[in-house]
């Protein structure tokens, strides 16, 4: 039987341990309700770097999945409108920061002071961008940052702008995959190459169509190069609005639900009155209204994606209401949800195994745990909860997409 067993680090053990030998199940209790939202704690910085007209404004609201009418939005416009360096904070996490930064070699911003003119130093990862190709200055800041070990990208912006463009000069000829590949792509590569940056990852965006070319690869692999504490601080507080977040998010959702379990071993070791024996409720409350809102499901979430990528928010709606039973889950719509998937499944609560299976699990505690029921059955709604969300957003993805697609055949006919 998996009881959490699986997600909770060495590390993470010893903290615990330590925690319940300096002052019992109630330290155990506090430090766990402390490190479940840790990573809001947690900062990471994203430079973004580049000349006028490259899109930065647009790349960083994309990212932050905004629209340049939202309240935060970076001003977007024709003319350059980085006249100085500043921070945008994610809407959902202040921690997380997007700078947009000018690019090297203006008259305000000489190569010879650059990086400590930007403070190269408190920037966990850096992205070069440019709309045409990467000029001498771009590859000899990429250059200057891999002597610092600093992790970066080039990313070619505004490749949807490129193929209506060739599309409209080559109504016959045109064809896409060719000209991203072997137009765009490939030039890049060589000059990168030729530049000394040949191992740095290139990406080609747009920041208006995110479901086309690598938007979503890139917001992936920018993750997957963090530490972990950024890493989670990172995946945590982007949307779910892509199949890739949305696997991302359910693995870290996933890994820190040993969390979720030691408080509720905490709390079923000093039993409180009115609450479950099956399960610690208030816990499985809270972790699984966290679940929805990561992923997504909640109306705020699903009216800003319906903004964003001009979907029909009631469609997006409906799907919640028919696959949870309930278009938004309060409590009650949780507890709902919960005894909707013990009856589906009534042999996992049947089955519970408990005594020597919970003290491999949750050593820490031993004898003093008096229900272990609890949190075998804690753990197993709490997974149940979070794969039927999983899938629940997984189909809302699939849904914005075909809405895009349609979309974009629709602008394409216009054309």
């Amino acid at each position: 039987m998996e009881v959490g067993s699986d997600f909770m680090q060495e590390l993470e053990l010893d903290e615990l341990k330590k925690a319940f030998e300096s002052g019992g199940i109630e330290e155990c209790r506090a430090m766990l309700e402390r490190k479940r939202d840790e990573w809001k704690s947690i900062a990471v910085n994203v430079a973004v770097i580049g000349g006028a007209g490259v899109g930065k404004s647009s790349f960083i609201n994309a990212i932050r999945r905004l629209t340049a009418d939202d309240e935060g939005a970076a001003a977007v416009g024709v003319t350059e409108t980085t006249l100085e360096i500043r921070s945008y904070d994610h809407p959902d996490n202040p921690m997380l920061k997007f700078w947009d930064l000018p690019g090297v070699g203006t008259d305000r911003f000489p190569r010879e002071t650059y990086l400590d003119d930007i403070g190269v130093h408190r920037f966990d990862f850096l992205l070069l961008l440019t709309a045409v190709r990467f000029m001498e200055n771009d590859t000899w800041l990429g250059r200057e940052f891999l002597k610092q070990n600093k992790k970066y990208f080039f990313v070619r912006t505004k490749i949807g702008v490129d193929v209506k463009n060739d599309k409209k000069a080559h109504p016959k000829s045109h064809n896409e995959e060719a000209l991203i590949k072997d137009r765009i792509r490939e030039p890049i590569l060589k000059q990168l190459r030729e530049d000394g940056c040949e191992n740095v990852p290139v990406f080609l965006i747009d920041s208006h169509k995110l479901k086309k070319f690598d938007f979503e690869q890139l917001e992936r692999r920018i993750v997957e190069e963090l530490p972990k504490l950024k890493r989670t601080a990172l995946v945590l507080s982007l949307r779910a609005t892509s199949e890739e977040m949305i696997r991302l998010k359910v693995a870290e959702l996933r890994s820190g639900r040993w969390k979720a379990v030691a408080l509720a071993g905490c709390k079923a070791a000093v039993p409180v009155p009115g609450v479950p024996v099956a399960f610690v409720l208030d816990v499985v409350l809270k972790e699984s209204l966290e679940y929805f809102t990561q992923l997504g499901l909640d109306e705020t979430s699903l009216e800003r994606y319906a903004d964003l990528i001009s979907c029909d928010y009631q469609h997006l709606k409906s799907i919640v209401g028919r696959r949870l039973g309930y278009a938004f889950l309060e409590e009650d719509g949780i507890r709902n949800l919960i005894a909707k998937l013990i009856r589906e499944r009534p042999h996992l609560f049947r089955t519970l195994i408990v005594g020597e299976t919970f003290r491999c699990v949750l050593p820490v505690f031993g004898s003093l745990v008096s229900a272990p029921c609890s949190i075998a059955a804690t753990d197993i709604t709490l997974k149940l909860m979070l794969n039927e969300m999983e899938s629940v957003a997984l189909e809302i993805v699939t849904a914005a997409a075909e809405t895009a697609a349609d979309a974009e055949l629709s602008d394409s006919d216009e054309d």
